[in-house]
């Protein structure tokens, strides 16, 4: 864990170059399925545009605490802020992390581009307040329930005009492929953890993130829903596999699961789930 890592928030996984190799592969996953890093309908053309990309620490993880099963996919914040950076060379560029061990080295971050550590649950510092055009979240679900999701949204609210957020929605976790009414046991456990993480887990809100925009006085720009295209679901169990086998060694349930994951993926069947970006706007 690093030093700066809050210890009720640690994250789960790697730090390590596979586990960076893994983030680095989802990021060019999701920005293939979503057609786009920053939505389109953000304006970007005015003089010194400034846009944060916010990590909770976590990327996408579902976590089944109390039993130590983890079927995740994730992000790396680093890549898709110095993609956009890169892209839009006028603008600023802040990269927001609760670690800086997966950060780029210096020399390899563009010039428009700030990196900085801190714990997006917390009050951000007097000189990044409102001075902002657009803020990027993704793949909080894990480390946001029903209870803090607010708290959070509250002080995201504090830097910015425009908010784009990205999620999974795990109530549409389901089996594709061509089962012809063979059971799918493991893929049916998946669904079901999809859907409750840990015991303690309470997600309503990413199924009503329009919602929650409009309870915080944001005018709701665009709801966009993304499905994978059936050439992509082998991308989706390779991102799987890859995050699994950072658990390998560590609990022969576990590995049992993933195993029968395999054979059912072997015979044409995968888990998956719809995604959402809502972008919202504070009401002028």
């Amino acid at each position: 864990m690093a030093a700066d890592e809050p210890k009720d928030r640690a994250y789960p996984l790697k730090r390590d170059i596979l586990a960076s190799t893994r983030l680095n592969f989802n990021h060019f996953w999701m920005k293939n399925l979503a057609g786009y890093l920053l939505h389109p309908r953000i304006p970007v053309d005015k003089d010194r545009f400034r846009l944060a990309d916010l990590r909770a620490g976590a990327g996408h993880v579902l976590v089944q605490y109390t039993q130590s099963h983890v079927y995740h996919t994730a992000d790396n914040g680093s890549l898709w802020a110095s993609e956009v950076a890169t892209a839009l060379p006028k603008a600023i560029v802040d990269a927001v992390d609760i670690s800086s061990d997966q950060f780029p080295p210096d020399a390899f971050r563009p010039s428009n581009s700030n990196f900085w550590a801190h714990d997006c649950f917390e009050p951000f510092p007097t000189e990044y307040l409102s001075q902002f055009d657009a803020v990027n979240l993704r793949f909080l679900l894990c480390v946001v329930d029903d209870d803090v999701a607010d708290k959070l949204i509250d002080n995201v609210l504090t830097l910015l005009s425009y908010i784009q957020w990205f999620e999974p929605q795990p109530r549409t976790a389901r089996v594709r492929g061509r089962t012809q009414g063979v059971p799918t046991p493991a893929c049916d456990k998946s669904i079901e953890i999809w859907k409750k993480p840990a015991t303690h887990s309470s997600q309503d809100w990413v199924h009503a993130l329009p919602e929650l925009f409009e309870n915080h006085q944001l005018d709701v720009i665009a709801v966009d829903r993304h499905q994978n295209p059936d050439c992509y679901m082998p991308i989706a169990r390779q991102a799987a596999v890859l995050g699994q086998s950072e658990y390998f060694g560590q609990d022969p349930e576990f590995e049992a699961h993933s195993k029968q994951l395999a054979e059912e993926y072997a015979a044409g069947s995968m888990v998956d789930v719809t995604w959402i970006c809502v972008l919202g706007r504070k009401a002028i």
